[in-house]
């Protein structure tokens, strides 16, 4: 959720605050039914994130996983990412896209927990198994297209980190309305304080996704639709988001888990 829908929740409920959360498009999509043309294999990246990651320089683990997105901010403090999403070939990985993006108000969280209502983005590496929006874009990914009923729990309980329908209570988010306002047109659930990364913590932010609206959020990373909707596109579950400053993703020694 934007910082801006927050922050006009937070006066209309007692000042109780909701705790959720032109970038360069990928290329093209083909026309529906059609088929791509058949090109060269990708390259191996010659350098950037996924040339570290083929090289074992990523402090956070990877999983191995065939596809890594990495969202990377330039400092503590600052806003801006860069994404870039890797998939493997032969001899390494590729490059696949570059976006520009936001993480919540105050930049990246230090690598560990992360507190509900600090604004702060989550650093480390988490996998992506959930989406949601308006309509399926064609993903591998469990998908929820969005009613008028759809809400995310952040009530400690059974709903608690979970896409759930019911009329809900504060402060659940709700999805449909968030949505209508172009923020979760498209997004894709980053399993921060959720399996099947890590169990559940209250108190721990929550509502952590990759999603529409290209600005500041509570903690989420938001970038355009485009992205949002190329990503959904290729991704499978366990497919992982590595993201946090430079110098804590990065090692330059090479000694790193990959």
């Amino acid at each position: 959720m934007t910082l801006a829908k927050h922050r006009a929740a937070a006066l209309a409920l007692a000042f109780a605050a909701v705790t959720g959360c032109s970038a360069p498009a990928p290329g093209s999509t083909p026309a529906a039914g059609s088929a791509p043309a058949a090109g060269p294999a990708p390259a191996p990246a010659a350098e950037g994130p996924c040339r570290l990651l083929a090289e074992g320089r990523v402090a956070f683990e990877a999983g191995g996983t065939n596809r890594v997105t990495f969202a990377i901010g330039e400092a503590y403090g600052k806003t801006s990412v860069k994404l870039t999403a890797c998939v493997r070939v032969s001899g390494g990985y590729a490059e696949e896209w570059q976006a520009d993006g936001f993480t919540g108000s105050e930049g990246f969280g230090k690598p560990g927990a992360v507190r509900v209502n600090s604004l702060l983005t989550p650093s480390g590496s988490y996998t992506v198994t959930e989406a949601f929006g308006r309509e399926d874009p064609g993903t591998a990914l469990e998908y929820h297209e969005l009613a008028p009923s759809s809400r995310w729990g952040a009530r400690p309980g059974d709903h608690y980190q979970q896409y759930f329908e019911g009329e809900g209570a504060w402060p659940d988010e709700n999805l449909w309305e968030l949505m209508e306002d172009g923020l979760y047109e498209q997004a894709a659930v980053i399993n921060y304080n959720r399996p099947p990364d890590m169990e559940p913590q209250p108190g721990l932010s929550h509502a952590i996704f990759l999603h529409a609206g290209m600005e500041e959020s509570w903690g989420c990373i938001s970038t355009d639709l485009a992205t949002v909707t190329a990503f959904l596109r290729t991704a499978v579950p366990g497919d992982r988001i590595v993201m946090g400053v430079e110098d804590a993703v990065f090692d330059a020694s090479g000694t790193a888990r990959g």
